[in-house]
């Protein structure tokens, strides 16, 4: 990993630090623990304490099957930027050889449903699906939102941000 300075957003200080672009899960799979913990792309300003992230996104690996995850922040979370950066970042035809998503997170945190994305499982209770939707956008935020009705038909924050998410989704399409 190579070592890069990192600037705090709040008070300017500088910060060196190895800063980690993807991470082979197949290698080393005592990651997935620190990862759903939240232990990664992040650091504290020395002086001022401020949470600062070291990237945008990190993409996590799977080699057999061959399969990606990108790890986004949270802040970008919208269907547009997903296919924006789908389209933009990855190289072409990539996506018919390499199964690929992408989840929305907030670095420094920990996200316990990550572990329906890392491990495939299937979520078990409505709130398990509600969450899941959380670090999703577009169709699968809506589809895990809808599996968390059938479950429970009178989870009022899963219909709203179902139709939040079903909002973005026409707006971006006008």
């Amino acid at each position: 990993m190579p070592l890069k300075e990192i600037g705090c957003h709040k008070c300017g200080a500088k910060v060196k630090k190895r800063i980690g672009e993807a991470i082979n899960l197949s290698e080393n799979p005592r990651v997935i623990n620190d990862v759903i913990e939240g232990k990664i792309n992040f650091s504290y300003c020395p002086k001022c304490k401020t949470k600062i992230e070291h990237k945008t996104h990190v993409l996590l690996t799977y080699m057999d099957p061959p399969r990606w995850i990108w790890l986004v922040s949270k802040k970008h979370q919208h269907p547009q930027y997903k296919d924006e950066f789908f389209t933009s970042v990855l190289p072409p035809g990539s996506t018919q050889f390499i199964d690929q998503e992408m989840v929305f997170v907030e670095f420094g945190e920990p996200c316990d449903c990550l572990k329906y994305v890392l491990d495939d499982k299937k979520p078990q209770s409505s709130v398990d699906w509600l969450n899941l939707g959380k670090i999703h956008t577009g169709e699968e935020a809506i589809n895990c939102y809808k599996n968390a009705l059938k479950m429970n038909k009178g989870l009022s924050e899963a219909k709203n941000l179902m139709n939040s998410e079903m909002n973005k989704l026409k707006s971006y399409s006008l």
